[in-house]
Formats: structure tokens, sequence, C-alpha cells
């Protein structure tokens, strides 16, 4: 469905993504990396916002412009959404839908289809202005919805969710698994194991990584250990994190070094940090 050819962006002397090859297809991806990475530079340039620098992004077999407009067949919502503050709920739905190019004849419906989803219908007639932070991310994601687009892109779409929003963030985004494309920028490696089809792990302008949720667990096969607290973490080990082993504090580690321990089966976070740190290629 879309496919970038040796995409590259650089702003001034900075080269940000550096020539980047990836195709997208009807799955759910995780786009995973640290911060600086280049992700929502990435995404931008997936959809038009920012020009490229070279290379190409194709989409359905022709290169993305004037005559091949994809904004048509999206749904976005950005790391930072805002829309007109004194507008109500409803209005603002209705400016998106506008934008959209929604005829009017199925607005009314694709709007009360799409509150009711993230549970703010009943809020409809609220000025936006009087929402909380994640209210406005519900109200992004309703936006990003409208119309079916066959293309949704999400970036950081639970920042501000708290626990019962997060899960109804992922039971709508299970609902289209398999219909669509749909490419989630997030920092939340939970989000991404439980929903993600595929994983795309970018480093330093790049992507270093692909695969499902268990081929890229397979990329600490064999580097992933749990050492007690007290013990020393072996040179150039990167820490995934502490867990508690039957009351033993135990700190898990991702390393190319032998340990004395055993290796213990690896989760897809210990295989994006041996993506973003390098081990693999230790």
């Amino acid at each position: 469905m879309i496919e970038l050819q040796n995409a590259a962006k650089n702003f001034g002397k900075t080269k940000v993504l550096k020539g980047i090859n990836f195709s997208f297809g009807d799955q759910i991806y995780g786009l995973v990396g640290p911060n600086g990475a280049g992700k929502t530079t990435f995404v931008r340039c997936l959809i038009g916002i920012y020009p490229l620098t070279s290379g190409t992004v194709l989409y359905n077999g022709l290169p993305v412009g004037r005559k091949n407009d994809i904004t048509r067949d999206l749904g976005y919502l950005p790391q930072k959404f805002g829309i007109y503050r004194e507008l109500t709920v409803w209005e603002a739905m209705e400016y998106l839908s506008v934008i959209k190019g929604l005829p009017k004849k199925i607005k009314r419906e694709q709007i009360e289809e799409k509150l009711e989803l993230v549970h703010l219908l009943s809020r409809k007639d609220s000025r936006v202005a009087a929402l909380s932070g994640g209210m406005i991310r519900r109200l992004g994601l309703a936006g990003a919805l409208l119309g079916d687009s066959p293309i949704i892109v999400l970036d950081e779409p639970t920042a501000g969710l708290d626990p019962e929003e997060r899960i109804r963030f992922k039971n709508i985004i299970k609902s289209l698994k398999g219909k669509r494309m749909v490419l989630l920028s997030t920092h939340i490696m939970e989000d991404v194991e439980a929903l993600c089809d595929a994983i795309v792990v970018m480093r330093q302008g790049d992507i270093v990584a692909s695969g499902s949720p268990a081929e890229i667990a397979a990329l600490a096969e064999g580097k992933t250990y749990e050492l007690p607290e007290a013990d020393p973490i072996p040179p150039q080990a990167a820490v995934s994190k502490i867990v508690d082993r039957n009351g033993r504090r135990m700190v898990r580690v991702v390393t190319a070094a032998r340990c004395q321990a055993e290796p213990v089966e690896p989760s897809v976070e210990d295989g994006y940090i041996c993506a973003v740190e390098g081990i693999m290629d230790a």
C-alpha cells in the first residue's frame, strides 16, 4: 500500500532520515525508537507533511503527489493534537469532517459513531477547553477514525490516557486489525506487544530492525539474563528492568558478553534494547 524508496530528510546539514526503504500493508505496525531517533519526522514524511530531501514515497504503486494525494485516505492523530478550544466537541468533529470531505448524508452518523466509540458522545455539547488532556486525545482519535480511512497514523496516541482509557484504546485498535494499515508510533512497549502485527525499530534516522513481535524478541535470544541486584553489571550491558523473583530483586540485562547465569527467555522489550543499543551486531 505504502512504500518508501531511499527516503531521506535533512534539516539544514542535519540528516534526520538516512535513505529508508520499507513497505507497509494492511497490518498494525508499531514504530518505536529512543527520543531523537527520527520517528516523528518519519511519520510526517510518510504522510506528506514534510517533503523528502531525496527518495520517493509510493502509494498504491504511484508516487505521492498532487495526482496521488495520500491525505484523502488518511486518518491522522498528531503527537500534539490541537483544535479550536472554543468549539464544542460536536462542532470540532463537524470541522474535522469538513476537512476530510465527508458527504453530508453520512456526516452525522459518522460523528455519533466515533464519539460513542471513544466514550465522548455524552460530552458532545462540552467546550473543548473544558476537556481533560485524556479526553482531548480521545477526541483526536475519534477525528482520525472519521470516514473509516484505509490508513490510520497515530503518533503517541495513549499519551495522557489513564489505564482504563488505554484499555479502551487497545480494543478500538484491535477492531481495525486486518482491515486497514495502522501505524502506531509510541514509547510504550506494552501497547506495541499487545496490538501490533509488525514492529519497526528506528535508531539515528534509520530502521535497524523490523519484524513480528516474536522476531523482535528473538534478537535478544541468548543475550538476556537476570542477575542478583548486588552483582556487578557486565561491561556494555544494557539494563532492561528490575524484577522480583520470589522475593529476590533481580536486574534484567541484555548483553553480548557471556554471563555466569543461564540466559532467560527474551521479551519484545529485550529485543528492542538489542536493536537500539546495537547489541545484536556485537
